[in-house]
Parts: structure tokens; sequence; C-alpha cells
């Protein structure tokens, strides 16, 4: 969409009551109903013009990410602490969590070891990151009175989580990294959406009630936006 002083992307959906609007770099990317006419859409992004402006500038005053090179030495963060990565030949590829260590076990003639052990890395947190997400969700759901329909691991690249207008949450793979707090944080703010399906003061107030640290939560990953780059 055009007309604007920074690149518009406009997804429609019919999983979608409401609008949201979402960075993604330095495009804005806006989810919308379909029923949602492209006026309603223009005037939206005007409304919020001054917000995404403040953003986008938060943004580029960030330092640039820097890439892993998944090599022996390298911090890797697991549920907020850090362990060294070690890679080894072995007969089989594997990958384990011993001591401080990841250990990663590549097979002698592999020869691109570099995204092998990316791979492998990330299969470990994605099996990780099920398991945990689906045991706090189960955890939190009784506390906040609720039960989601489904819960999925997803690949995101703009958001810790989400929740359908149905109840199915998903959850990005990568808030594994941060500490055990910050994914509890996470967990309660979707599951709250099943009381109410915004970002409402009301909505808010239910995150209060079940976690009332939920705005240093926030910051914290605000703050450590990197961990998403994994």
């Amino acid at each position: 969409m055009e007309g604007f002083g920074f690149q518009v992307k406009v997804k429609r959906t019919n999983r979608k009551k409401s609008a949201s609007i979402t960075l993604v770099g330095e495009i804005v990317k806006i989810t919308v109903p379909k029923f949602m006419s492209d006026y309603t859409v223009r005037e939206l992004i005007k409304k919020r013009t001054s917000w995404i402006n403040i953003k986008l500038k938060e943004q580029s005053l960030k330092p640039p990410i820097i890439k892993k090179n998944y090599i022996s030495g390298e911090l890797f963060p697991y549920l907020g602490k850090n362990f060294k990565l070690k890679v080894i030949n072995g007969e089989r590829a594997s990958i384990k969590l011993v001591g401080g260590y990841l250990v990663v076990k590549l097979q002698k003639n592999e020869i691109n070891i570099k995204n092998s052990a990316k791979f492998l890395l990330q299969s470990w947190y994605k099996k990780h990151a099920e398991d945990q997400l689906i045991k706090k969700t189960n955890h939190f759901s009784k506390i906040v009175g609720v039960t989601p329909k489904s819960i999925s691991i997803k690949n995101y690249k703009s958001r810790w989580g989400s929740c359908s207008i149905d109840g199915e949450l998903s959850y990005n793979w990568r808030i594994i990294l941060a500490p055990h707090h910050i994914v509890d944080y996470v967990v309660v703010h979707e599951l709250c959406h099943l009381l109410e399906h915004n970002h409402s003061p009301r909505y808010w107030q239910h995150v209060e009630n079940y976690f009332p640290e939920w705005k240093n939560s926030r910051n914290w990953l605000r703050k450590n936006y990197y961990i998403g780059s994994l």
C-alpha cells in the first residue's frame, strides 16, 4: 500500500475480527479482516502514523545483530543461561546438553559444518521449546481458567506468540532462549487472549491479575529482541 512515508504491507485474513500492526524490519505489516475496505485500512494507518514513526526510529537506533557462526566456543542461551557450543566429530550426528556445553557431533565427512551444526541446534531448541511451552501452558491455563484448543510451535520472525480467534495458541520457538519468567509471561499473555481477544485496558488487567510483573517482562523482550535472530 502506497502513499505513506514508510513501506506498508497489508495482509487480509478470515481469522481476525480486528486489525493488528507489527514491524518487520522497516516494513509496516498490518493484518486485517478480509471484509475491511482499503479506505478503512488507510484511515487506521493514518491514526497510527505517529506511533509507527516512533517505533521505526527506535528500531533504527538498535545495534546490529551479530550473526552466529556455529563454531566451538560461541555462547548459546537456553532458558536464560548461556552454554558454550562444542562441535566435535562422531559416528552419527547428534546434540546433547552436557554440563555447561551444548555438544554437537557431526560426521567426519561433513562438508557444510556451519549449516549442519545450525540445523541440529535449532532442532534441539524446537524440541525443548515444545516440551517446555506445552508444560507451561497447561500449568497457567488452570490458573487463568481457560482451555486452548491447540498448542503449536512456529518459526515466527517478528512475534513471540499468537492466539487465534478459535483459541489456537502458537509460540515462537526462540522464546526458549529467554529466562523462565519471560517464557511464563509470553504464555500468560497468549492465554489471556482467550479471555479478551484484543489489547484493550480490560485485557491488560487480566494479564496484571495473573502476571503482575508483566511490564518488566515486556520491557526485557523489547531490549533483548536479538534473541530472535538465532
